[in-house]
Parts: C-alpha cells; structure tokens; sequence
C-alpha cells in the first residue's frame, strides 16, 4: 500500500461520519486489508486527508505489517544454555517462573 496523505474520498454519498481518531484507528486493520464497506472506507479515507496524525499512524501501522512480514526463523537454532540465561534473566527481572530446559 502506497503510504501517501492524498486518499481517493471523491463520490461521498452515503458517507458515515466518524466521531473521533479512535473510531478511525479502530478500523485499520479492516482498512488494510480491503475489508470495509465502501462507505466506511470513504470515511476512512476522507478522516486521513484531515487528520495528519492519524495518516502518519497508519504510515508507521503499514511499517510495522511490513517489517514483520520479512521476519524469519534464525538460520541456527538458539542454543539451550542461550535459552536457559534469557530464562534466568526473566525470572529474576520480571518476577516470572519459566521453567528450564533440561
């Protein structure tokens, strides 16, 4: 998706209004993945060529969706003495009780 402020909001009709940034927010997912109505997308797209905070949102929404979809598995599997210190290092940090692998 092309990460730009200029979104199509012509033919307005039967536009729903939106009350604030949070109902936009709310609808990004379903906005980036083509899964709203026409008229809700219109909304959608009318609020981001008003509301710079918002588009720089979904600007920084669409990074991250991209950034995660390069993540892969490690070429070398984490060793388990590597595994057991970042346990360790958990339990005492963060109070937590991960067990460790024997």
């Amino acid at each position: 998706m092309e990460n730009n402020n200029n979104f199509d909001s012509s033919a307005n009709t039967d536009m729903i209004e939106f009350l604030d940034c949070g109902d936009v927010v709310a609808r990004f997912g379903d906005y980036v993945d083509n899964d709203l109505l026409r008229v809700e997308r219109l909304a959608v797209e009318s609020h981001l060529n008003d509301c710079p905070e918002c588009a720089a949102f979904l600007a920084s929404y669409n990074h991250v969706i991209d950034s995660a979809a390069e993540l892969r598995e490690p070429e070398e599997p984490i060793s388990v003495d590597v595994q057991n210190r970042l346990r360790k290092a958990l339990n005492q940090r963060l109070g937590l009780n991960l067990t460790y692998i024997a």
